[in-house]
């Protein structure tokens, strides 16, 4: 359950590189990622986050999905960043009718900010 109470550092997770099929989501989630204390760095789209992951080995990936139509390109996506470091975590943020579409990762989330950075953190601390 959300503690609001809980306050949530850099140390607990590791840099969040975010990408989105929907501009505005994105920058929404991404202010709200940053006010949790969380650092995120936002990526313009899906290809532009590829680039980032390279540089950044131990980031996370967090891949927003708004629309069915973009399900296929985030799950490409998703299989190019694992095949070329299988280690990486890649998550989708989904609403819940799209995630019996068929994403593949290590992670399907609700893109509630307010929840977000708890289930992360729960999820990280399970696998430790």
């Amino acid at each position: 359950m959300h503690d609001p109470n809980r306050t949530h550092s850099a140390a607990d997770l590791p840099l969040i590189l975010l990408a989105s099929d929907e501009p505005r989501l994105a920058d929404h989630l991404h202010l709200a990622l940053r006010e949790q204390s969380l650092t995120v760095e936002l990526a313009p789209g899906y290809p532009q986050v590829e680039a980032l992951a390279e540089a950044h080995a131990k980031a996370i990936v967090l891949l927003e999905v708004s629309r069915h139509q973009s399900a296929e390109a985030a799950v490409e996506l998703a299989l190019r960043l694992k095949r070329s470091n299988a280690a990486r975590f890649v998550g989708y943020l989904a609403d819940r009718i799209l995630q019996s579409s068929g994403l593949a990762g290590d992670g399907i989330f609700s893109r509630k900010p307010e929840h977000l950075a708890e289930a992360l953190q729960d999820h990280f601390r399970k696998l430790r």
